[in-house]
């Protein structure tokens, strides 16, 4: 399944419960919302150069390689500072679908209010 955003796509190779496989992909100097899930747990594997990754106060400039852990209602965002695209693997463990996704900002006119 691929879903479009306006910061670029996710592509979801597996979609089940308890755990779904996705690889987020941001368009370069675009970045996703600020936002966190109550019910899911993220592991993410940085795959290309060029992304920052915040989860809660912390910011990394991150490379190739590396992994973050998001826990459930922790804030997250990633950016792409980058020329090119950027992706991360995405390993979501829990209730793993859109509507447990709260933003706290967006930069593309989206509601910040859920899709319950």
């Amino acid at each position: 399944m691929i879903v479009d955003k306006p910061w670029g796509k996710v592509v979801t190779y597996a979609l089940n419960q308890p755990s779904s496989v996705r690889v987020i992909t941001v368009e370069s100097g675009q970045e996703t919302s600020v936002h966190y899930h109550q019910m899911r747990d993220e592991m993410w594997i940085v795959l290309d150069p060029g992304l920052t990754v915040q989860i809660g106060n912390k910011v990394v400039e991150a490379t190739p390689g590396e992994e973050f852990i998001v826990s459930a209602e922790t804030t997250h965002r990633i950016t792409n500072r980058g020329d090119a695209r950027g992706r991360v693997l995405e390993i979501a463990y829990g209730y793993t679908t859109e509507d447990d996704t709260l933003r706290l900002e967006d930069d593309y006119g989206r509601s910040l209010q859920p899709d319950w």
